[in-house]
Parts: C-alpha cells; sequence; structure tokens
C-alpha cells in the first residue's frame, strides 16, 4: 500500500461525514441527478483528498474521484437506506482511493508523517463515521420494537450523538496513552448515570442502550488496537 492513500483517506472521511449535513443526503435523495448538493459534495470529496497530500502534480484525480463519487452517491440515493448500504459506499470510495494511490502514483511518505495521518484516521473514525455505522446497526432493531412508544426528539438524538463521540474519544485516547483501567471507569460511569431512566423507561430501552454503548465501545477499542499494531508503540 503507498502511504499517499492515508491522506487522501483522511480527506474522504471528513467530506463525506464532517462536511456533508444531513439536509444534502435529503436533498440527494429527494432530487436525484437534479440536487445541487449532490455536485457540492462531489466536487469536495475530490479537491480535498488531493489538497491535503499537498501534492499538485495528482491535480488529476480530483476529477476521477469527483464522477465517480457523484455517481455513487446518486446511486446510493435509489437504494435502501441500511447498514450494507453504508458499508458497501464506504468500500467502494476507499477502494478507488487506494487504487489511485497505489497504482498511480510511486510517492512515498517519511515514517513520522505515516504515523501522524493513521493517527487521524483513527481519531476521525471514531468520531460521526462510527456513530452512523453504530446507527445503522441497531436499525432493524428501532423499527422492530418500540421503546414505549416515544420519539426521540432532534436535540435528544444531537446530545446523544455528541455523547457518544466523547465517549469512543476518550477510549481512543486510553488505549493509546495504555490508561485501560479507565475504560471501566467510563462504563461504569455512564451506567450509573442512564440507570433510572433505563428503569423508567424499561426493559427493551435498557436492551438498546447496552448494545449501542457495547457496538459503540467495539468500535472504538478496535480503532485503537488498530492504531497502536499499525504504529508500532
Amino acid at each position: 500500500m503507498n502511504s499517499l492513500f492515508l491522506p487522501l483517506l483522511v480527506g474522504h472521511l471528513i467530506a463525506d461525514f464532517w462536511l456533508q449535513p444531513t439536509s444534502w443526503i435529503e436533498c440527494r435523495r429527494n432530487n436525484g441527478w437534479k440536487s445541487k448538493r449532490l455536485v457540492i459534495h462531489a466536487f469536495v470529496a475530490a479537491i480535498l483528498p488531493v489538497a491535503i497530500t499537498f501534492q499538485p502534480s495528482l491535480w488529476w484525480f480530483a476529477p476521477i474521484i469527483f464522477v465517480v463519487h457523484y455517481l455513487i452517491d446518486l446511486l446510493k440515493s435509489k437504494t435502501k437506506d441500511n447498514l450494507f448500504a453504508f458499508i458497501a459506499d464506504q468500500l467502494v470510495h476507499i477502494g478507488l482511493l487506494w487504487v489511485l494511490a497505489t497504482f498511480a502514483t510511486h510517492i512515498e511518505m517519511t515514517e513520522r508523517l505515516q504515523q501522524f495521518w493513521i493517527y487521524a484516521i483513527g481519531f476521525v473514525v471514531v468520531t460521526t463515521p462510527a456513530g452512523i455505522l453504530v446507527g445503522k446497526f441497531l436499525q432493524p432493531i428501532t423499527k422492530n420494537s418500540d421503546t414505549n412508544g416515544k420519539q426521540h426528539t432532534p436535540v435528544k438524538a444531537d446530545a446523544s450523538a455528541w455523547i457518544g463521540i466523547i465517549e469512543r474519544l476518550l477510549i481512543l485516547i486510553f488505549i493509546l496513552s495504555a490508561q485501560f483501567q479507565a475504560i471501566g471507569f467510563l462504563v461504569a460511569a455512564k451506567s450509573i448515570f442512564r440507570f433510572s431512566e433505563i428503569q423508567k423507561e424499561g426493559n427493551p430501552k435498557a436492551e438498546y442502550f447496552l448494545l449501542g454503548t457495547l457496538a459503540s465501545f467495539l468500535i472504538a477499542v478496535l480503532v485503537g488496537m488498530g492504531i497502536k499494531y499499525t504504529t508500532g508503540i
């Protein structure tokens, strides 16, 4: 694998998750190829990965990524919004970047710079991408089970998303700093704070909370161990 793939991947993750509001996704699904937001998103997803490589000679990557990204997202807007579609979409996007980095150039980076990009990938992954992955994983459960008939408000959903992001970031930091016992304290603290709410809303809510927490923590742990393995720390 060419090390140039690492900044390309960081750029893709930032463009696809941090810089793509939910309203843009809804616009794409509602308007298809007529969606201006889809064009803007594909442009950002093509320019940002290439820009952060700081390699002007790779400018020709951008039009290829733009066209492929546009077509993939357009196709995705016509499919079901589930875990399989999410994973398949990301695999194709990332696969294109890997092909370009591996076979289209021989640019290499220093070991220190490679480690920086590996850390950057890990910290980006445990934020919004991991949250969306957990949400897609829980999607069939939320459809098939009613948590006492209550609907979550957008404010509560946003708060829960930020709680999950901070939890995963803390776990990643604990793993990279070899403070594994702190993860146990984090799990215990969250359980105590949510215990009364779980009791009040019943057993289905408890199972949903536990499954979501375990899935979220698992992603953070795997990312942390992956960073330690690839960087040799």
